[in-house]
């Protein structure tokens, strides 16, 4: 059974081909890498050309003359050149441990065999490793206290758990992302949402990745810490703008799929994107009535001071200009 594996690269000549070797040494050997390089400046093209040639059969690299597009259209792109039954996501900078396909693979078909005709995402932990590959944290969810068991459309709106580097989607799932959302916050996020809207969404506890921390990471893994958050709260603009963030990506996701939603999942994610459009009483209201919750009470009680200190749009708007 083929498998696409999608990497999205840009200036990623350091780590790149450590990257490469670890996804040719899986033993599951049934894919095909197909990149896509985002405009990169340093000897990354050279890199990939050079095990393009070496392993024609294997690896594809996208050519094409669109501009610098970022990671998360980047991978969007990349889908449009998929055509295998099922789809992983691949970082330029990470390690595959030898086992991560066929175990996920199999976890996918766990998944499929119990829903069968549903769109499905699988994803696992990953090992927090400093650029040597040293271990950080054995587990990525306990370093930023995330569970990946909180996976209803409720909770992802608000917070997601679930890292690109590790998700295989089936393509009834891929089917489901032909738009491109203007306020998407990151791809991995958005097919979460979307899993969680019209199929399922299961975990692996096993580390299957060693997620490379270094100075050059686009996003990366913060240990979360009682003295992070303190320093997030007092950052009240940054956390009145994050949570806008959010919001808007709901907007994007309640506006292209709101018709294939039941009217319960079309309650929920609208009463989600007005959340600002509501008086602070009724504001708290809508988050504990449809349990927009993130994981842990600091974060929550956190969630809920920010949402309760401006009492109407003008008023956010007016600290965010200021």
């Amino acid at each position: 059974m083929l498998i696409d594996i999608l990497m999205s690269t840009y200036n990623g000549e350091k780590y790149l081909r450590e990257q490469i070797d670890s996804i040719l040494n899986q033993t599951y050997t049934d894919w095909r890498l197909i990149i896509r390089d985002d405009g990169s400046t340093d000897k990354t093209l050279q890199i990939i050309e050079e095990y393009v040639k070496k392993f024609s059969e294997k690896i594809n690299l996208i050519k094409d003359n669109k501009k610098h597009l970022g990671p998360q259209m980047s991978y969007f792109e990349l889908l449009n050149h998929s055509s295998a039954e099922y789809i992983m996501f691949c970082d330029q900078d990470d390690f595959w441990l030898p086992y991560k396909i066929e175990t996920t693979l199999t976890k996918m078909k766990d998944l499929e065999r119990i829903y069968p005709n549903k769109p499905v995402l699988v994803h696992s932990g990953l090992k927090v490793v400093d650029e040597n590959l040293r271990v950080i944290s054995d587990s990525f969810w306990k370093y930023q206290k995330l569970n990946p068991n909180l996976k209803s459309l409720c909770n992802l709106l608000i917070q997601n758990n679930v890292t690109g580097c590790t998700i295989m989607i089936n393509k009834k799932l891929k089917n489901f992302l032909k738009v491109f959302p203007q306020n998407m916050i990151m791809h991995d996020w958005w097919i979460a949402l979307v899993a969680s809207a019209f199929g399922t969404i299961g975990h692996i506890d096993e580390p299957l990745v060693l997620y490379r921390q270094h100075d050059r990471n686009d996003t990366g893994a913060k240990k979360y810490s009682v003295k992070h958050f303190l320093g997030r709260v007092v950052k009240f603009r940054d956390s009145v703008e994050s949570n806008k963030k959010i919001i808007n990506q709901g907007k994007d996701f309640y506006s292209i799929y709101k018709n294939l939603l039941s009217k319960e999942q079309q309650e929920v994610v609208y009463n989600f994107v007005t959340l600002f459009e509501s008086g602070r009483h009724e504001r708290v209201y809508k988050i504990f009535k449809h349990r927009f919750f993130k994981y842990g009470i600091i974060r929550n009680c956190g969630f809920v001071c920010v949402m309760l200190i401006p009492s109407n749009k003008k008023q956010i708007l007016n600290k965010l200009n200021k």
